[in-house]
């Protein structure tokens, strides 16, 4: 359920941009480790965007890989190659190299609404 969160994000930060006009287009990059499912994501953005300037507005995302860097340096996508193409993500957060959990996040866990297209103000 914490699709509706971040779709609540998504549309406060695209209103807020829109500064009052009608927004046809929202597109967001969304990292793999926040585990959103695309359909309840979808379902949620029109849901909280409704008496918004997002209402009837499109969502277009894109997943953002994953990828972790150890104190060891090296550097490992967490998922394994069949969660690869699945919505579900299966994560190994110890280093494959020396099977420590001391990693930071280099990618995976941005929510980022990369642009919105407005309906011109003018006649």
């Amino acid at each position: 359920m914490h699709e509706m969160a971040i779709a609540r994000a998504i549309v406060e930060i695209a209103d807020r941009h829109a500064e009052g006009r009608a927004v046809s287009v929202v597109r967001a990059r969304i990292g793999r480790l926040r585990q959103v499912v695309p359909e309840t994501l979808a379902f949620y953005f029109e849901v909280v965007a409704r008496e918004t300037p997002c209402a009837g507005a499109t969502l277009e995302w894109e997943r953002e890989p994953s990828l972790l860097r150890c104190a060891c340096g090296r550097e490992w996508d967490p998922a394994p190659p069949p969660a690869r193409d699945q919505d579900e993500l299966i994560v190994s957060f110890r280093c494959p190299g020396c099977g420590s959990s001391d990693h930071r996040v280099m990618s995976g866990d941005e929510l980022v609404v990369g642009s919105i297209d407005v309906e011109d103000g003018g006649g």
